[in-house]
């Protein structure tokens, strides 16, 4: 009988042991769907918030965009441009329209800057005067001026190689961005950032004397010296060039004035334009290039 009661005892409090075994892993598997549900529930509110904050950026991006495009289109009724660079910070006005937000804007005149794609005529001939001109410019910043070759052999549309591995895997097309010039051969990070402020593959290959820097100057002709382009840029500041002939009121460029005519203007038509907004630290830049006729040329947004 003891025995009997024995078994009993033990058959109940083995039952009581399974069951609470199965509580408690039954309560654990819930409290992990619980903390599961919960994490994914902040990270998909995270990810609406987000996604919220970067359309927002994005939006007030674009908005930065359409008032620069708009602005320019103006230029086109001005007899000369005279300001190479424009950065405006709108933070008041972001901040009206979105909470924890910046906003920028930066306008860049491309006609300020050498265009490397003028070095090859459209029926694939060079064109020696922008190629020598590209040459100037690179040996001007201290790099090798054969490079001018390998980029010449990347744009135009023969095989032929003006050195011996300069059509290795070459596009034989115009650029359509700077960054490209990454993928040619001899032109390392260095190199690219050096050259980077000079060079556009926008607009019509003409150089305004009232925003180009002093590299882009002096590659304009064989007879520019630094001297005679810091001449320039000091006559300028005192009173912009109303008209390209007026260059030949400089001293010393009588007869050089003459000669680069067909290659300069006072006017630019076309700028690069990057906005910068952010939204809760959620960033949307925008990076075009547009002309006077609103013409959008590039447009990147990251």
């Amino acid at each position: 009988m003891k025995r009997t009661i024995h078994s009993s005892v033990f058959t109940v409090n083995n039952k009581s042991g399974t069951a609470l075994v199965l509580i408690l892993l039954l309560m654990s598997i819930l409290t992990s769907l619980a903390i599961e549900f919960a994490y994914e529930v902040y990270i998909n509110t995270s990810a609406l918030s987000n996604w919220q904050n970067a359309h927002r950026a994005s939006l007030l991006s674009k908005s930065g965009q359409i008032i620069c495009s708009r602005y320019i289109k103006n230029l086109r009724g001005v007899s000369y441009t005279h300001i190479r660079e424009i950065e405006l910070p709108f933070e008041n006005i972001s901040k009206q329209m979105y909470e924890d937000s910046s906003f920028t804007i930066k306008i860049i005149d491309e006609n300020s800057k050498f265009n490397i794609n003028t070095i090859i005529y459209p029926n694939g001939l060079i064109n020696e005067k922008a190629f020598f001109s590209l040459k100037k410019l690179l040996e001007y910043l201290n790099i090798n001026p054969s490079l001018a070759m390998y980029i010449a052999d990347w744009i135009d549309t023969d095989k032929e190689p003006r050195l011996v591995d300069s059509e290795h895997d070459t596009k034989n097309s115009y650029l359509w961005s700077i960054e490209e010039l990454k993928f040619i051969n001899g032109i390392d990070k260095k190199t690219f950032e050096t050259i980077k402020p000079y060079i556009t593959v926008n607009g019509s290959g003409l150089i305004n004397i009232n925003t180009a820097e002093l590299p882009v100057l002096v590659s304009l002709s064989d007879n520019m010296t630094e001297a005679l382009a810091k001449k320039i840029i000091d006559y300028r500041e005192n009173l912009p060039f109303e008209d390209k002939t007026h260059i030949q009121r400089v001293s010393g460029l009588e007869a050089i004035g003459v000669q680069i005519l067909d290659r300069i203007t006072v006017k630019s038509s076309d700028f690069r334009v990057i906005t910068n907004a952010a939204v809760n630290k959620i960033t949307r830049v925008i990076e075009s290039v547009i002309d006077t006729s609103m013409t959008i040329q590039y447009w990147v947004e990251g």
